[in-house]
């Protein structure tokens, strides 16, 4: 006969065990966890910083494109004017704040700086501001050569226009001041032999 054997009945496996080894390589030690923090960090820093670089020089570059494009229209109105007009005032050679032309077809026009602003007068009338609000004109001079009676140089009259503005918004970093200056003479001849 045969001999009996015992059958060792094994216990089955849960079906959701895990090996130990498993678990030595799964989740982050609070080294890792300190040090993946701070890289982040310094990246989130640098990025913030270049960002808020950013936006002050578009700050600064849309008021110092305001200014340009203002100081362009008022030197351009006033060299086209210049073109078509006589000189009358100054009658001489001068550096004023004030000039009076004597146009074909406005008449009498008159530039000057009043209340920080470039005002166009004409025939009387009230003026009217050729820059905008968005831009203070702290410097206007008209540097007026060769309109002598009788011109004493024989050479055309010319006139010198030079214009200091800046933005009106005045913060830290934003500040566009600049200093532009033209020359334009009258396109009729006046020179008298």
């Amino acid at each position: 006969m045969k001999p009996k054997t015992h059958k060792i009945k094994k216990t089955p496996r849960p079906v959701f065990h895990v090996p130990c080894f498993m678990f030595r390589d799964s989740g982050f030690t609070l080294v890792e966890l300190v040090v993946a923090m701070g890289v982040f960090a310094t990246v989130v820093t640098a990025v913030s910083s270049i960002f808020v670089s950013t936006v002050g020089s578009q700050r600064k570059n849309v008021n110092q494109q305001e200014v340009l494009e203002n100081a362009r229209y008022v030197l351009e109105t006033i060299s086209r004017s210049i073109r078509q007009s006589t000189i009358t005032q100054p009658a001489g050679d001068a550096t004023q704040s004030t000039l009076q032309l004597s146009h074909p077809v406005k008449g009498i026009v008159v530039y000057q700086l009043d209340n920080n602003q470039i005002k166009e007068s004409l025939q009387g009338n009230p003026a009217v501001a050729l820059s905008s609000t968005g831009v203070v004109i702290t410097r206007l001079d008209f540097i007026v050569a060769g309109n002598s009676a009788p011109p004493s140089d024989n050479n055309q009259p010319r006139v010198t226009i030079v214009i200091s503005l800046r933005n009106t918004e005045v913060k830290a970093g934003t500040e566009s001041l600049i200093n532009l200056q033209t020359t334009a003479t009258p396109r009729n001849l006046q020179i008298q032999l």
